[in-house]
């Protein structure tokens, strides 16, 4: 009797171990516990891109074939103008709509300022060429637009007949006086839906042979100081320019691109890239904002807009 509890309580035993170890191999093992992620404010997310693989432009470099060994940034000859590259994203810096609503208000004030030849002699042919050289500039970005856009077709040709006119209009005669009708002629047409038959244009010409950059600081000035300043000045004004806000931001961001570019004045100082880019951010920033409403946003990107200009202008005059 007793060798039979021994048997059954070593039977019962065995049985206990052989569940215990089955339920613990079934059991699974619990997570580890984690921190969780950070929330960042929108002025930090919009920083970032959402994907840069979207913005990012040429191959990906294969780490794996070239070793551990990074490029020294400080090389004599790198590349200073990173962005200003063949293929450049230009939608990330202004869209289709603006461009053609900068034409369009190109137009009205090339009917202003070409009426007769007194006035243009008199001074009109300044107004000209700040009015032809930006138009150079919106046809020539139009030529590099990553997507759809109006004029494309004829972007090239339209972009070399209106730098030569911004060129020309650095004196009031009668040769440039015909030529800016001639360019003022040309804008009606486009904005009317008629064709322009202007040749095939040169093929990657020089940004200072497009436009030169005094025209192009006018035009950011009077972007940031006689628009967007006033705009952002009250809410109410926000809210009633909002889409004015936009464009103009548009336009600085597009412009603050392309003063960086290869022979304009300072495009390899390191110190004027930082500000110009700075420049481009912060109008990008306050474009954000615009197309969100978000005024405080608005303001604040733009008073990191002019005091980027600011210390520009303190450090390198025109």
């Amino acid at each position: 009797m007793a060798r039979l509890c021994i048997a059954f309580t070593v039977i019962v035993v065995v049985f206990l171990s052989v569940g215990r170890t089955a339920s613990s191999q079934n059991r699974r093992p619990a997570p580890p516990r984690r921190s969780a992620p950070p929330r960042w404010s929108p002025d930090v997310e919009d920083v970032f891109f959402d994907d840069v693989r979207t913005t990012l432009v040429g191959e990906r470099p294969d780490d794996a074939r070239a070793g551990t060994q990074r490029a020294d940034p400080t090389a004599e000859g790198r590349r200073t103008n990173e962005s200003a590259v063949p293929g450049f994203v230009w939608s990330t810096r202004i869209a289709a709509e603006t461009i053609e609503d900068e034409l369009k208000q190109l137009k009205n004030r090339a009917m202003q300022d070409v009426t007769t030849p007194g006035p243009f002699k008199g001074g009109g042919f300044r107004q000209c060429r700040d009015c032809f050289s930006v138009a150079a500039i919106m046809f020539a970005i139009t030529a590099e637009f990553d997507g759809p856009v109006r004029w494309k077709e004829s972007a090239a040709g339209l972009r070399d007949r209106f730098a030569r006119a911004g060129f020309n209009c650095k004196v009031g005669t009668d040769a440039s006086y015909h030529e800016a009708r001639q360019r003022r002629a040309n804008l009606e047409d486009l904005i009317r839906g008629d064709r322009v038959d202007t040749g095939p244009g040169s093929t990657n010409p020089d940004w200072t042979d497009v436009a030169d950059r005094g025209p192009l600081m006018k035009r950011l000035e009077q972007a940031t100081q006689d628009r967007l300043s006033p705009w952002l000045s009250s809410r109410s004004r926000f809210r009633q320019q909002r889409n004015h806000v936009i464009h103009e931001a548009q336009i600085v961001a597009a412009i603050a691109e392309v003063i960086t570019r290869e022979g304009y004045e300072y495009w390899d100082d390191d110190i004027y890239l930082d500000y110009a880019r700075r420049l481009g951010a912060s109008a990008a920033q306050v474009d954000a904002a615009a197309e969100k409403g978000d005024y405080e946003r608005a303001r604040q990107a733009a008073g990191e807009m002019s005091k980027a200009c600011s210390q520009c202008h303190e450090d390198y005059r025109s």
